[in-house]
This record gives C-alpha cells, structure tokens and sequence, in this order.
C-alpha cells in the first residue's frame, strides 16, 4: 500500500486523488460531529463550503427536511439550527433529517476528497474503524482538514494513528508526510485526551467555554461505523 498525507486540502487537486481511497480528518471538529450525527440517526450530511450554498441546498431540500448546520471561527452561524459542537446533534433533533454543513476548515477538506474513488469521514472517535475500511486499498490518501491552510497538530495525529495502524495489518510504502506524521502518533495518538485542548483549535474551543467538546473529540475507538461520501452526500 502506498500511503500519502496531506496537511490541508490546499494540497489537493483531483488528480491526487483520482482512483485512490481517501480518509478525511477533521478532529476539531467536524469530522466528529458527522459521525455522531450519523450515529444518532441523521440521514445524511451534505458538506458545503459556503453559508449561502448551505442556506440554498437546505431550502432546496424543504424545511422540514434538512437542518443548518456550521460554523465560522468556532462559532455557530447566526441563523442555523446547529453549530458544530457534536454533543449537539443528539438523536431526538437529527434522526431521519438530512443535515447541510458548512464549517471553517472541516467541509473544504471534505470536498476536496470528493473525486477519490471512494472518501471515507475519520477521527480519533472511529480510528480503527476507518483503518478496516482502508486496509485492503493499493493507494490511500489521508487528508487533512488542518487550520486556515496549515497544519493542524490534532489532525496529523489522528492521521498518523490511522497510518501505524495500517502498518500493522500491511506492508505501506509512507511518503515522507505520512512518515512525519506517523512519528508524531507514535508520541501522541494513544492518548490524544493529554495533547488536544493544548492546540490552537483546543485552546479556542476551551476560551469559548467549549472543552466538553475538546474531551468528547480525543476519544479514540467509540464508534465502530465508518461514513463514506458518495455524490456529496455523505452517510453511514
């Protein structure tokens, strides 16, 4: 298996990904809280990268359909139902409604993997779930959502994880990032709960009263289902 990572989807262009099976990460935090939407019932979730894309596709789909649902700078958008926090999306509000977002860095990344043959949703939350899901792949991208087109520690981590993982089950053939950032998991990813409210998005997460969330996201391996975007849309 040849194994590449990327630290922000700036490093993306469909030929990168073309026919390869990507994994998008998005610790803090979006990639989180689809999954946990997706485990409490939601339908689907449609990433956009963009408040007036997300604002039109939710209306497109009906009111009583869809939920908005996002954030900006780690706030949630003045208008939408739900922010970004996963201890929001609890079973009794999203069950059966398809959720549109649109999130700083979370929802780029994930479109960006969109021409992968097939694109997976990971974090620390479903790690050994989605290195099931890529064992028996040729090629595997890891992208990472990162911070404003930069690197993001929690992310690389995650990555990294999912790459040792990998190298337990396969023979990989890691480029130099997805050297790199083995390495840093291999000092931190069994216990990202020590590190994570230690970095930039921890650290704002906890000025904005939001550690419960930084705590809720190190957890590794609490969910076993894996969500994989087909068309945009993204299920479980």
């Amino acid at each position: 298996m040849t194994l590449d990572i990327v630290f922000s989807p700036a490093e993306i262009d469909a030929s990168r990904i073309a026919g390869r099976h990507v994994a998008v990460i998005d610790v803090l935090r979006a990639t989180s809280t689809i999954l946990t939407a997706l485990v409490n019932g939601a339908r689907a979730v449609i990433p956009t990268d963009s408040v007036e894309k997300a604002v039109r596709t939710a209306s497109s789909l009906g009111r009583d359909q869809a939920i908005l649902c996002g954030e900006r700078g780690s706030v949630a958008i003045e208008g939408f139902a739900l922010g970004n926090s996963p201890l929001e999306f609890e079973e009794h509000i999203v069950r059966g409604r398809t959720l549109v977002m649109t999130t700083s860095n979370g929802t780029r990344a994930l479109l960006a993997g969109a021409h992968a043959e097939r694109c997976f949703v990971a974090s620390f939350l479903n790690a050994a779930a989605a290195t099931d899901k890529l064992a028996d792949a040729d090629d595997v991208v890891i992208i990472c959502a990162g911070r404003q087109d930069r690197i993001s520690l929690e992310d690389t981590v995650c990555a990294g994880l999912i790459g040792r993982n990998l190298a337990r089950r396969v023979r990989v053939r890691p480029t130099d990032a997805a050297r790199a950032a083995m390495v840093l998991a291999g000092r931190h990813g069994e216990s990202p709960d020590a590190f994570l409210g230690s970095t930039t998005a921890g650290r704002q997460l906890r000025r904005l009263d939001l550690a419960h969330d930084v705590a809720y996201c190190a957890m590794i391996d609490l969910h076993t289902g894996v969500p994989e975007m087909r068309d945009l849309r993204i299920t479980l």
